[in-house]
């Protein structure tokens, strides 16, 4: 994953720049649908046999993906449903890429190209599934070798290298391949390490079972008044 200054360096830089623009009519949400919007046209661009536009789009998608967290943060409007909506926009987002990529590989001959696309969309998924799973569990499942920055900044390399060197995007999406596949792996071996050292996940609490109150102790020759109980709910 990118180091921690470069992340901490990224941050800054959009904090800033959200922190002018928290006064303008636009929600946190409103960047997330609207950087899925472009993400799209980027796809189309490249199944339309346009790579290096499509790249450049990509790339400015990208930017709406930074800026949405870092205007929920400057606003102070982070809430549960702009994180649930993040994630599955960028679900989304990978999957028209990745389903554009085949289409190009298709329309160009390259056999093993959409065999590729399929591993590599399967491993992406794969490593936010983990650690969506594990984080559900009480778990702490971050690190990886290849996130979502990483994944969206090599597939952008390979649709910009497409001029230079057509088979640049093959070995990329190669490497998408390979290494999304690992990085899940590897997330898999952090929760396991996790298990194996007795930190355990946080689990939700559950009610415990109501018992009934104990009967009352009626003495020789006292008679106990009986009195109706409130009607069962529910019916």
């Amino acid at each position: 994953m990118f180091t921690t200054r470069f992340q901490a360096w990224v941050r800054r830089l959009a904090m800033r720049a959200m922190a002018r623009a928290q006064r303008l009519p636009i929600t946190p949400n409103q960047l997330t649908i609207t950087g899925l919007a472009i993400t799209c046209l980027a796809a189309a661009l490249v199944a339309l046999d346009h790579p290096f536009t499509g790249g450049l789009v990509l790339l400015f998608a990208g930017v709406f993906d930074i800026f949405d967290g870092a205007l929920a943060r400057a606003s102070n409007r982070s809430y549960p449903y702009g994180a649930f909506l993040d994630s599955t926009t960028d679900r989304m987002s990978e999957g028209v890429i990745m389903i554009s990529l085949a289409v190009y590989f298709e329309r160009r001959g390259i056999a093993v190209g959409p065999v590729l696309v399929v591993l590599a969309t399967a491993g992406s998924y794969l490593v936010s599934y983990v650690r969506a799973r594990a984080q559900s569990l009480g778990f702490t499942c971050e690190g990886g070798l290849l996130a979502r920055p990483e994944r969206v900044l090599l597939t952008v390399l390979g649709l910009l290298l497409t001029p230079i060197h057509p088979g640049g995007l093959l070995a990329v999406v190669a490497i998408l391949a390979v290494f999304t596949n690992f990085t899940a792996i590897q997330r898999v071996w952090i929760v396991w390490r996790q298990s194996r050292a007795g930190i355990e996940p946080q689990r939700p609490q559950t009610q415990p079972e109501r018992t009934p109150p104990p009967e009352p102790v009626r003495s020789k020759g006292e008679e106990i008044e009986v009195r109706p109980g409130p009607e069962p709910a529910g019916g």
